[in-house]
C-alpha cells in the first residue's frame, strides 16, 4: 500500500535512515483494548511504511508476558499516526512496542495515563479527553466481549529518522 526510498546519512557517526520521496495511502488499522496489557503492542506487520525504533525494552531485552505465560520479544517501537475511520478530523499519534502479537493491542492503563477516560456499556467503550469531554475514538464491542476500534494509519512523521 505504500511506496518508499530510504536513504542512508551518517550523523554522529552511526547511519541514518530517512524517509523521503514518499508516496502513502492509509492502511486500515483494527486495535483492540486490552485491561491487562502495560503499553500498546502491536506487530511491525500490522504497520507498513513505518519504521522501527531502539525502545528502552527492547534495548534491555524485555519479553512481553502473553495469557499462555509464553514470551515475546519487544523487538523496538513505533510512532503511529492513526485516525478514527469514523471521525476524518481527530489525528492520534500514539507509540506501540513491536512484538509478535496475533493484533493490535492499546492499553487501557495507558490511555487514562495519557489523560483520557473510557467509557465502556454493553455495545462501545468511548475514549474522551479528561480536560474538555473531548470523544476521541470508539471501539464497539464485537461478539465475544473484544472491544475493538477502527483506525486509519496517515503517513509516519515528516523527517522521521531512525538508527540504522
Amino acid at each position: 500500500p505504500y511506496v518508499q526510498v530510504l536513504e542512508t546519512e551518517e550523523a554522529n557517526g552511526q547511519d541514518q535512515q530517512v524517509l523521503t520521496n514518499e508516496t502513502w495511502v492509509d492502511v486500515e488499522f483494527d486495535v483492540a483494548l486490552d485491561s491487562g496489557s502495560q503499553e500498546h503492542v502491536c506487530d511491525d506487520v500490522d504497520c507498513p511504511g513505518y519504521l522501527m525504533e531502539e525502545s528502552p525494552g527492547s534495548s534491555r531485552g524485555q519479553c512481553f508476558i502473553v495469557g499462555d505465560d509464553g514470551r515475546l520479544a519487544n523487538r523496538g517501537q513505533m510512532r503511529l499516526n492513526m485516525q478514527p475511520l469514523n471521525d476524518a478530523n481527530q489525528p492520534l499519534s500514539s507509540i506501540f512496542q513491536i512484538a509478535k502479537v496475533t493484533r493490535p493491542l492499546m492499553s487501557v492503563g495507558k490511555i487514562c495515563d495519557n489523560g483520557m477516560e473510557i467509557l465502556f456499556d454493553d455495545k462501545r467503550a468511548v475514549v474522551r479527553d479528561n480536560k474538555d469531554g473531548t470523544e476521541l475514538c470508539v471501539f464497539e464491542r464485537k461478539p465475544g466481549g473484544l472491544y475493538i476500534g477502527k483506525f486509519r494509519l496517515k503517513a509516519p512523521s515528516p523527517g522521521f529518522t531512525r538508527q540504522g
